[in-house]
């Protein structure tokens, strides 16, 4: 099997600083970190009026953190696909791919907001259609009547992933060659059975995951559910139609003591060995890890330098790698 990689996701949550300022400077500042400890990559998502997530434009912070940093591959998780044209992504994504020299990974997908929709004035239908068309694009722009300029860097297009459970999305995105994304709070089980539908094997998908070093697990996992019942909150806008009822009965309160609960969370030893029961139980090859989830600066940041010089090494000795 071969070695993992690890990367950081990047959230932008409006707890984490006192301004909108210190918020992106921590952003800034992990991306800086990450490079520098030898992570693979790290990921930005975008959100629109809600302080769940303060980051409004995912290509733009992708674009300033690659421009930032030299070997580092930068993700967007997601760009919501439905609020933008299809070529407009297309010719971002070949920009961003030929001025970081290939360092872009091209996260998509749909968001579940119905406020983003009212507020830039568009059909809802959008939210069905656009994650697919977009894949059809952008797979096809070097080689449309009309071509995308400038022509991508990397053999053919960037690399695209898609985050999406919807079968005909998942059979789609396999026929595209785009590996997914999951989300963080979704649960072992779902990831398989999502796999298994998109009946690629060995395709690269990224596994993101809520992990934190820490040698006093029940306090951290304490702070954690706090912190996540918070940002839950912040997140609670009217979902789009047709994911009505996607939480239906389940208090803010439970979806985060469930997510809290479902963390990797440990000292360097315990946590090396939850990540590998984890790369056993899904063949995860790379994994993302939202450590700032738990909405203190002082404890990611000593989190990332953790579990880069103390847990990254333990699992790259375990025998299924070594």
């Amino acid at each position: 099997m071969p070695e993992p990689t690890f990367g950081l996701f990047l959230n932008l949550g409006a707890q984490l600083g006192a301004d909108h300022a210190s918020v992106f400077d921590f952003a800034v500042r992990q991306a800086e970190m990450a490079e520098a400890l030898g992570y693979h990559d790290v990921w930005v998502s975008e959100h629109h009026f809600i302080p769940f997530g303060l980051n409004s434009n995912a290509l733009a912070l992708a674009a300033f953190l690659l421009g930032r940093t030299r070997r580092l591959r930068v993700g967007t998780a997601v760009t919501l696909a439905p609020l933008y044209h299809p070529l407009q992504l297309a010719e971002q994504a070949a920009v961003l791919d030929q001025a970081s020299g290939g360092r872009f990974d091209f996260g998509i997908g749909r968001g579940g907001y119905l406020a983003d929709f009212e507020a830039f004035g568009l059909d809802l239908a959008r939210w069905d259609e656009e994650l697919e068309r977009t894949m059809e694009t952008i797979a096809g722009a070097s080689s449309s009547p009309r071509p995308v300029t400038p022509r991508p860097r990397s053999l053919g297009r960037p690399p695209l992933f898609a985050a999406t459970s919807t079968p005909a999305t998942v059979a789609r995105a396999a026929a595209f060659g785009a590996p997914l994304l999951h989300y963080f709070a979704t649960p072992i089980a779902a990831r398989t059975k999502v796999e298994a539908a998109y009946a690629q094997p060995a395709a690269p998908h990224v596994h993101m995951l809520i992990a934190l070093v820490a040698d006093d697990e029940a306090a951290a996992r304490a702070r954690l559910c706090e912190a996540l019942v918070q940002s839950f909150r912040a997140g609670d806008h009217p979902h789009v139609p047709q994911a009505a009822g996607r939480h239906a009965g389940v208090s803010r309160e439970e979806m985060a003591r469930s997510v809290a609960d479902a963390a990797l969370i440990g000292d360097p030893r315990k946590l090396a060995d939850d990540i590998g029961a984890f790369i056993g139980s899904t063949g995860a090859q790379r994994l993302v890890l939202y450590m700032e989830a738990i909405g203190d600066p002082a404890s990611t940041l000593a989190s990332i330098e953790r579990f880069a010089c103390e847990v990254m090494p333990l699992v790259y000795t375990m025998e299924v790698f070594a």
